[in-house]
């Protein structure tokens, strides 16, 4: 249902002319015409259904019902305001806020984050995290990662990282375990499988022609995080996903066991809205993420990613 209250172009009309007590000088700071202060006036009084102003002697005066529905309309005017204000300010002083899912930004965003705020400490940034997809049309986010194809709609995207998947383990478990020359040589160790990604063995097995059912022995997490831990504390080999395992790949708490990463065909993007990209804080915030992950290993670079 929707509510019951007049244009709001008649609202501020009243709301001038109550303060003015004069149709030209409630026309002039609203920018129309005193005939048009006027209509507005006589359609706000047909929708409240009494009398609000009355005209004795020459002169406005305003009725009693009139004083307290206008003195009730400037504050509620004076809260929109203050709100207009406080959204501007933070547009101005280049407060963001970013949506994406949980590890990534436990796993990625946040490390990365300490070499943006070193380049633009003017910029806050407001991480959201959610394991789903955002509706940002129903939001105030300004930013967020979708994963898969490109997303369709009025919204601004970026094509940040091609994901790639390699298996990873601790140099620990490699020196003690190894070598492991081929492929088919993972299937005598413990793997890492990991419940929020269940695809990732069998697609990079099958590309590398090994059969998935002939794994010895299974250990099973439910988050990419806790993947990654399992494997730095020795417990077996993981799936390294692009951009999760780029900091540990980086610190040398994980190395790659084979040179060559796989393709999985999907792409992180990170997207915008209309009503945001038009705010410079969220540009400039676009323009150094974006460098960052086109970056072989952002963790890795000599200089800040500009």
């Amino acid at each position: 249902m929707g509510r019951k209250i007049p244009p709001f172009a008649a609202i501020r009309a009243f709301e001038a002319l109550a303060r003015h007590g004069n149709l030209q000088a409630a026309g002039d700071e609203l920018g129309i015409s005193a005939s048009a202060i006027s209509h507005q006036v006589k359609s706000f009084e047909s929708h409240v259904g009494t009398k609000l102003l009355i005209k004795s002697d020459n002169r406005l005066r305003i009725t009693k019902a009139g004083s307290l529905l206008a003195t009730e309309l400037r504050d509620i005017l004076d809260q929109l305001e203050a709100a207009m204000i406080k959204v501007s300010l933070a547009r101005k002083t280049g407060r963001i806020s970013i949506n994406l899912f949980p590890s990534l930004a436990e796993l990625w965003m946040v490390p990365l984050l300490a070499r943006f705020a070193e380049q633009y400490p003017e910029i806050s940034v407001t991480l959201i995290t959610s394991p789903e997809k955002v509706d940002l049309s129903g939001s105030d986010i300004d930013l967020a990662f979708q994963y898969g194809v490109e997303p369709s709609g009025a919204y601004k995207s970026i094509a940040l990282i091609q994901e790639t998947i390699t298996p990873v383990c601790s140099k620990a478990f490699l020196a003690r375990r190894g070598p492991i020359t081929q492929a088919s040589d993972l299937l005598s160790y413990p793997l890492i499988y990991c419940a929020s990604a269940p695809d990732e063995w069998r697609i990079w097995m099958e590309q590398n022609h090994v059969s998935l059912g002939d794994v010895g022995h299974w250990l099973e997490v439910d988050t990419r995080s806790a993947a990654l831990q399992a494997a730095q504390q020795n417990m077996g080999i993981a799936i390294g996903r692009r951009p999760f395992v780029d900091l540990a790949l980086a610190q040398g708490t994980l190395v790659p066991i084979f040179k060559q990463p796989t393709l999985t065909g999907m792409t992180y993007f990170l997207v915008a809205p209309a009503r945001s990209w038009s705010a410079g804080n969220v540009r400039t915030f676009s323009t150094w993420l974006t460098a960052a992950a086109k970056a072989e290993n952002p963790f890795l670079a000599a200089e800040p990613v500009d």
